[in-house]
């Protein structure tokens, strides 16, 4: 059965974690069945569409455009709507206008949840149980994310299902090999990447580092990315000037590197296959999606993490090492713990790669594909139901 899928979403160029999901998944299951059809509806803050990809664009203040974007879905091509959904990304408060897209809406839809709430202030419950109730299918990428939306949010079991990230799978280059592209042969070498924001708590790396070079004076730490859009926008470059300080202050000059642009998949994945450890110390405990760490799992990399919703379930079973929030101590002893345990290193990569092929791109996709599959013979049903029902009542 071919498909036509319309992504509800931000999308590149937007510069964020949500549209560069929406980008891979569209991409995978297109790969897929070249025969799917992907209609891209982009969340947006300026006048014109940015990117000639994008069919709809929807001023993301502006209520009146959810509404004209549920209209032009309802008309176009479009066999189930695929709604990646994080609060920040929409108007209103904690992202209100979606609803008025949603409630209007007359094709099936599949909603993906990036952010469930163990306590969510009370309208940001209600938003996210509205679009539940008005999905035919929603997704999380863990078991303990369905779990909150089933007994907290009071989604039905039977519209829930549970799809891992998706992550690029890289070529096995050996260490050295990649570490010699950059000029960083024979350093222990540390990495964070990503949009950079507080979240990221990459000042506790850098405080950790001070115990860690007396021992290893060569250690590196790789501060890879640049500032969030949304966070430059509210605050410039606060938060990485702080970091630089910080750096100096602690004469680490030598020791940590920022590299201040968006990288390329490629580059990302280059960098990638140089880390020996990869530490993603977040302070948030409620995450329930990390883009982050699973490409740091898919390219086989031994993880620090703190102990998040989405870390705790994902890193599971020796995939990982785990340590304490803001705890700068916790986090020097747990990069000791790998770099001075070549066969703990050894044995935390190899659990991670091969967790990473278990949530592939081309496995997700296949996933959704099914799920989009379902949705979608479900809302033919609904629609032929409701159009004998239009005739057995039909005014003469």
């Amino acid at each position: 059965m071919n498909q036509s899928v319309a992504y509800v979403s931000t999308y590149p160029p937007k510069q964020c974690g949500i549209a560069t999901f929406t980008r891979d998944l569209a991409r995978a299951v297109s790969i897929r069945d070249p025969k799917t059809k992907a209609t891209i509806v982009a969340i947006h803050e300026e006048h014109n569409p940015p990117d000639a990809n994008i069919r709809f664009a929807i001023d993301k203040h502006d209520r009146a455009s959810y509404i004209s974007a549920a209209a032009f879905l309802n008309e176009a091509d479009v066999d189930v709507v695929c709604l990646q959904h994080e609060y920040g990304i929409f108007g209103g408060e904690y992202g209100e206008y979606i609803l008025d897209l949603c409630r209007n809406l007359k094709k099936p839809m599949v909603t993906t949840f990036h952010t469930v709430l163990r306590n969510p202030p009370e309208k940001a419950r209600e938003i996210l149980t509205e679009i539940a109730q008005l999905s035919n299918t929603v997704v999380v990428t863990l078991d303990s994310a369905a779990r909150l939306l089933e007994n907290l949010y009071e989604v039905a079991p039977e519209k829930i299902r549970i799809i891992g990230h998706g992550a690029r799978l890289s070529g096995r280059v050996t260490k050295e090999h990649a570490k010699k592209k950059f000029g960083f042969q024979h350093r222990p070498v540390l990495a964070t990447f990503g949009l950079i924001s507080q979240a990221k708590g990459i000042e506790y790396v850098i405080k950790s580092l001070t115990p860690l070079v007396i021992k290893r004076p060569d250690l590196l730490y790789l501060v890879i990315g640049e500032t969030h859009p949304e966070v430059r926008k509210r605050e410039g470059e606060a938060y990485r000037e702080y970091l630089i300080k910080l750096t100096k202050q602690r004469k680490l000059e030598q020791n940590v590197r920022f590299i201040d642009r968006y990288l390329r998949d490629d580059e990302i994945s280059s960098y990638l296959q140089a880390v020996d450890v990869y530490v993603a110390p977040y302070t948030g405990k409620d995450q329930v999606s990390s883009g982050t760490i699973t490409e740091a799992l898919a390219h086989g990399k031994a993880i620090i993490a703190t102990p998040t919703t989405f870390a705790k379930e994902i890193l599971a079973d020796n995939r990982g090492l785990f340590c304490k929030f803001s705890d700068t101590r916790s986090l020097a002893k747990g990069v000791e713990r790998i770099l001075d345990n070549p066969r703990l290193r050894r044995q935390l990569e190899q659990n991670a790669f091969n967790y990473g092929l278990r949530i592939s791109w081309t496995i997700t996709a296949k996933k959704f594909a099914e799920v989009f599959r379902l949705a979608a013979v479900e809302g033919i049903a609904t629609h032929s139901q409701s159009s004998k029902l239009d005739h057995l009542f039909a005014i003469p």
